[in-house]
């Protein structure tokens, strides 16, 4: 009687077992499955923030040749 009891508490056992086992595999391949489209939201943002730099980057530049070009004439008027 003791020796059947233990062996069906064994085999409840492994059967929660696998299916902890099924439901862990299952809750880390949908974690799997937000972490990579977190990740390409990342890489997108990452690619966009790159983009406005490069073009902060020109934005001096351009305004500077600008404002040599608005104030070289004056300077040279100023000379004569």
């Amino acid at each position: 009687m003791i020796g059947a009891m233990f062996l069906l508490f064994c085999a409840m056992c492994s059967v929660l077992t696998v299916a902890f086992n099924y439901s862990n595999n299952k809750m880390r391949a949908e974690y799997r499955e937000i972490a990579d489209k977190r990740d390409q939201k990342v890489e997108n943002l990452g690619k966009q923030v790159g983009e406005m730099k490069v073009k902060l980057d020109a934005l001096p530049e351009r305004t500077a040749e600008k404002t040599v070009d608005k104030v070289k004439p004056l300077v040279e008027e100023e000379k004569k």
